[in-house]
């Protein structure tokens, strides 16, 4: 450890400059490690036993054992005696943070010793995580549909049409490769998912069994999907498919009890009116449910 760490360390209990209080110091969030992310780092803070208010809280971070640079944020307040602000931190591990609090004529330094762990997921709905697994295979589940999707139109069509209809599914392709709408789509499904079970509904083992085993038969007759799924694993693409089906069941759930209502509600309507209903309810509900849940995204600075 640096010189500077060490006699920092040897104050951890000390005050510096100027102080006429009791100042306490308690994290509340610890960061986490995920590369290109900036990850959550809060503090709460006490003067003479009460909660402290305006403050300036600056924070130092460096890594205990190792030499990876300084890291510095101004920490912000929240209420509450909170202070808070998000910091990149370029590996996990144990790290230090040298708070300096500024108030008023009162400046106190307070050394803060944390284990940084590494977060592998990219999102959270609630306690459920999205992993960078999840995502992966989401988007190969994706590219798989796309390819069938060109296969038949290869069969179907020629000349301009058929470069018209390539031109459209290559730009389909290229929009499932992006993380953001990978994660997005996610989100979603776990969001509703999660609603689906808080309304009662129940996926069995036969169900999902009885969704890949229709699968498994459309995929068989396509080379090109069996290829793909030969390139992922095909043990673990199922495995994880079976994950993902529970997901889209329930969420099924979801749209066909609205399917349900708004056909007993409007017996005279065409199927399609049906649908459309539905699934504009459905879409309404969805942004409800999200905005009742609490969602974290873990996603880098750059997308890919």
């Amino acid at each position: 450890m640096r010189k500077l760490t060490v006699f920092l360390f040897s104050l951890l209990f000390l005050f510096t400059g100027c102080s006429n209080g009791d100042w306490e110091v308690t994290i509340k969030t610890t960061p986490f490690y995920k590369e290109g992310v900036a990850a959550p780092f809060a503090v709460q803070i006490k003067e003479n036993g009460k909660l402290a208010k305006q403050a300036k809280v600056h924070a130092t971070f460096e890594m205990s054992n190792m030499d990876h640079g300084k890291i510095e944020v101004d920490l912000h307040e929240k209420g509450n005696g909170i202070y808070e602000e998000n910091v990149q931190l370029p590996m996990e591990g144990d790290w230090e943070a040298l708070l300096v609090i500024k108030k008023g004529n009162d400046k106190v330094e307070k050394l803060l010793k944390m284990h940084v762990k590494k977060e592998e997921a990219v999102a959270k709905v609630g306690k459920e995580k999205i992993t960078m697994d999840d995502v992966r295979f989401y988007q190969v589940l994706s590219k798989i549909e796309i390819a069938i999707q060109k296969e038949r139109v290869r069969a179907t069509y020629t000349g301009t049409t058929l470069n018209e209809q390539l031109t459209y599914w290559n730009r389909r392709e290229q929009y499932a490769n992006r993380l953001n709408q990978a994660v997005s789509h996610l989100v979603e499904l776990q969001a509703m998912a999660l609603l689906a079970e808080e309304k009662g509904h129940v996926v069995t083992k036969q169900e999902i069994a009885k969704t890949i085993s229709a699968l498994r038969s459309q995929y068989a007759r396509y080379e090109t999907a069996q290829q793909m799924i030969h390139a992922y694993g095909e043990k673990k693409f199922w495995e994880d498919y079976s994950r993902y089906s529970k997901l889209r069941l329930l969420a099924n759930d979801v749209y066909n009890d609205l399917a349900g209502a708004v056909k007993k509600a409007n017996p005279t309507v065409s199927d399609n009116e049906i649908r459309y209903l539905a699934q504009k309810q459905y879409e309404e509900l969805l942004l409800s449910q999200i905005d009742s849940l609490h969602i974290e995204l873990y996603l880098p600075n750059r997308l890919s």
